[in-house]
């Protein structure tokens, strides 16, 4: 688990660059991107190292196609709390929840913005009504099901440095 800095880490060419082919192919080895970037492989370790102690870098995954695993339905789910004492709560009940794979704190109508994947409608409506709606300080929810994801996005460094 990063920690968390007591300063803001200065970035220099080599980190922004660093962080930007990681940000496109995690899978980037070290010795690919020191010679990439003319630097020793060690240098990229330590740099790597340094911004995930820093909490610039977290944890990389592979990105799954969830329709191939049958997870065929996405549903955003707005949850309205009966107080905002539970919220803590709440979100912890959710995160127990295999098919919750995102939530959000909100401004705005919902307290809480929940990302679901299920199989079909049906799980969907099992999920809502026999898990989500069943924990304490949960008033109501308002579903959207997702017809279809139109881009994902990642912001490129240095965009933001």
């Amino acid at each position: 688990m990063p920690t968390k800095p007591t300063h803001r880490l200065e970035l220099d060419d080599l980190d922004l660059n660093i962080i930007s082919a990681l940000s496109t192919d995690a899978e980037t080895s070290h010795k690919e991107l020191a010679k990439r970037y003319n630097v020793s492989p060690g240098t990229i370790h330590f740099r790597v190292l340094r911004m995930k102690d820093n909490g610039i870098l977290g944890e990389s995954k592979m990105k799954v196609n969830l329709q191939s695993i049958g997870l065929k339905v996405t549903a955003f789910v707005g949850i309205y709390l009966q107080n905002g004492s539970k919220h803590d709560f709440v979100v912890a009940k959710l995160q127990r929840i295999r098919e919750v794979v995102r939530v959000h704190t909100l401004t705005g109508q919902f307290s809480l913005l929940a990302e679901v994947v299920c199989t079909d409608r049906e799980h969907l409506r099992s999920v809502l009504y026999d898990q989500v709606m069943q924990i304490s300080g949960v008033d109501r929810t308002e579903s959207m099901i997702s017809l279809q994801e139109e881009f994902t996005k990642d912001i490129h460094v240095p965009y933001f440095a």
